[in-house]
């Protein structure tokens, strides 16, 4: 979202994005970017990475690190000298700030969108209004097709239902594995609700989104989003309580289906705060970590937060409390209404 606050302030900027080569397709997805450099550190090609950011060095007036990261500070100042970032209180990693030549103090429970806007507002010289977030533009394209060699095509060409658009049919095509939803002889929900129901930790997992889908189901379709084999199994077992999987789809993918979405509810994960930063409605689900530092809320996207056992530390979250799992499927299910009828 930092992007096109940059562009509001400075329009003819040119930004360049550095970020692992795991996170490359979803970079070049973001609106604003003039270009994207991935780097294969996860892999540990550290002299193939060496050899690009050579290439880039002494090439900008400014360097922003919003991770805070001694591998982002390191990525950093390989770059150039003019370089700003959190100070070691507020760095993820204090060691990180060393590196910077200019260093931002920020509470590091803080708004992790708020923290970041906050530090190119520093290093750019602007300000901003929180009220501005309400109103922000979608931060991926629409309708993009990024020729990655990883990225996961379904074989499947069927088209993906618009909510708004009249089924001539007899069938209606869902982009699933196998499920086709006939309309002769049921009533179909008009509203549709997509569940990501993983994320890259169990404790940030909710495991009642089977009582939500049979509470859900009776005003809307629902749908599943997985990733792994492992994801995709679960989700079948969890798709027999009245949702459809969707096939593999790539992100550009999951963006379009987002579209054609009235509602997207998922724990802290990626796809919940893709959702959120397209301005689509969302329900997030916290337990050990903090929803209000992590997830931003309107009055179209909420956050239900769990009792955690021990207060919240950001520095050193307890993923042994799997409190998220405490929430009551009819809190979720009687939000996701209102959304629905909203």
């Amino acid at each position: 979202m930092v992007i096109q606050f940059i562009r509001k302030h400075i329009a003819n900027a040119h930004i360049s994005w550095f970020c692992d080569a795991r996170f490359e397709q979803i970079a070049r997805l973001l609106a604003g970017v003039d270009e994207v450099v991935a780097l294969p550190l996860k892999d540990k090609k550290f002299l193939k990475s060496f050899g690009i950011l050579r290439q880039k060095q002494g090439q900008f007036d400014i360097i922003i690190d919003l991770q805070g990261l001694l591998k982002s500070a390191l990525v950093s100042r390989s770059l150039g000298k003019n370089i700003f970032g959190f100070d070691r209180f507020s760095a993820k990693e204090g060691l990180a700030s060393i590196f910077y030549t200019h260093k931002y103090s920020c509470n590091y429970d803080k708004n992790i969108i708020l923290r970041n806007l906050e530090l190119c507002a520093f290093a750019l010289n602007f300000s901003f209004d929180e009220k501005e977030i309400l109103t922000k533009e979608p931060c991926f394209l629409k309708n993009s097709r990024i020729p990655n060699e990883n990225s996961r095509i379904p074989s499947d060409e069927s088209k993906i239902p618009n909510k708004n658009s009249r089924i001539a049919s007899d069938e209606i095509k869902i982009h699933s594995d196998e499920t086709r939803i006939s309309n002769k002889n049921s009533r179909i929900p008009s509203k549709k609700i997509l569940i990501a129901p993983f994320a890259s930790e169990s404790s940030k997992c909710y495991a009642h989104f089977a009582s939500v889908i049979k509470g859900a189901k009776e005003f809307a379709q629902c749908f599943l989003v997985a990733g792994s084999e492992l994801e995709r199994e679960k989700a079948a077992k969890l798709a027999s309580s009245g949702a459809t999987l969707l096939a593999p789809l790539d992100l550009a993918q999951i963006l379009e289906f987002m579209d054609t979405c009235d509602l997207i509810i998922g724990n802290d994960s990626g796809i919940t705060h893709l959702a959120w930063a397209q301005n689509y409605a969302t329900i997030t689900l916290f337990g050990n970590r903090s929803g209000a530092r992590n997830a931003f809320a309107t009055p179209k996207n909420l956050i239900i937060q769990a009792t955690p056992k021990h207060e919240i530390d950001a520095f050193h979250i307890d993923k042994s409390d799997f409190c998220i799992n405490d929430i009551d499927p009819a809190q979720i299910i009687a939000k996701a209404k209102g959304l629905c009828d909203a």
